[in-house]
């Protein structure tokens, strides 16, 4: 195929994008639930949905048995969609709609965390909907920068880009630069940093639902550095009331030594608050994603993967 044909592919899904949108703006609660079902049984049957590896890690994870995990996958991918529905549509509702759709708990955790004026990272996983806090935290009057991936799909991108940015946050990519970081929380702004995908080789080794896995190193590191607390923040869908948003008490770095062994316990720390949220809300995880594809024995030579033992 040539690069021609890709780029219309590309265009082709970007607006494909653009239209699942602005659909999810007028389709109801309920409108969206019947076409997550339906899409779910649509894209089961092909490899990319990942049915069996999903399946799998469920009853490895969670010790449920073959018939619940079936039942755990399903759920998973409708919330997936449903959610997906429900974060699209940011870009097209205006800030006192944005702001009306959610329940807030917890500020005051986010604002003693601010009061040091060391700015503050702020961290979630892809768990319900994920892209409604650095708005959030964008429309309460902070600088909030968050660090994100790209898409192979230019055209995607800069939808995903003009989304992010449409209550007043801003992006970067995964290459910010630590002298750009430092600027930041400097600054006392936000950094919003994502938590919960492999981070290869070079990773701090974690235990996550029972297995170790390879952990960013960024929020510990940071932290410990520039002395920013850590707040966790997680976003619960209700598909009959007000999304619920949920900030957490925040990991203050003085607690923790700054040595790989504080980087490392900083980091269990938060894990374990985030497998708590999915141990009690086992379907808004995205558990497409191989969480746990490099193990400790891959890389001798990473020092927190030394530290790894059961």
């Amino acid at each position: 195929m040539s690069k021609k044909h890709f780029d219309f592919i590309d265009r082709l899904l970007a607006k494909f994008l653009e239209l699942f949108a602005k659909k999810s703006v007028v389709l109801t609660s309920s409108q969206k639930r019947r076409f997550a079902s339906l899409l779910t049984r649509l894209i089961m049957p092909f490899k990319f949905s990942r049915k069996d590896y999903v399946k799998n890690i469920l009853i490895e994870t969670l010790g449920v048995d073959e018939s619940e995990a079936e039942k755990l996958r399903r759920e998973s991918y409708e919330a997936f969609i449903y959610n997906s529905f429900e974060m699209a549509k940011i870009r097209y509702i205006s800030d006192e709609e944005f702001l009306n759709v959610l329940e807030v708990e917890g500020k005051e955790n986010l604002e003693e965390a601010l009061k040091r004026n060391k700015g503050a990272i702020i961290i979630s996983g892809h768990f319900g909907l994920w892209e409604y806090v650095p708005q959030w935290v964008a429309l309460q009057g902070h600088n909030v920068t968050t660090v994100v991936r790209r898409q192979n799909n230019k055209y995607a991108d800069e939808w995903f880009e003009e989304m992010r940015h449409s209550h007043g946050g801003k992006t970067t990519d995964s290459g910010m630069g630590l002298r750009d970081i430092l600027r930041t929380l400097r600054n006392g702004d936000v950094l919003g940093l994502m938590v919960d995908q492999d981070n290869g080789k070079k990773g701090i080794f974690v235990k996550f639902l029972n297995k170790w896995c390879s952990a960013p190193v960024g929020p510990a590191l940071i932290s410990l550095k520039t002395k920013a607390p850590i707040v966790p923040f997680y976003v619960l869908p209700r598909y009959n009331g007000k999304h619920y948003f949920k900030i957490y008490p925040a990991f203050y770095p003085e607690n923790y030594e700054n040595n790989i062994e504080g980087q490392q316990k900083l980091t269990a720390d938060y894990t374990a608050l985030h497998e708590k949220m999915i141990r009690k809300y086992p379907e808004q995880w995205f558990w497409m994603h191989r969480r746990w594809k490099t193990r400790p024995e891959d890389c001798p030579d990473n020092p927190w993967a030394k530290l790894a033992k059961d």
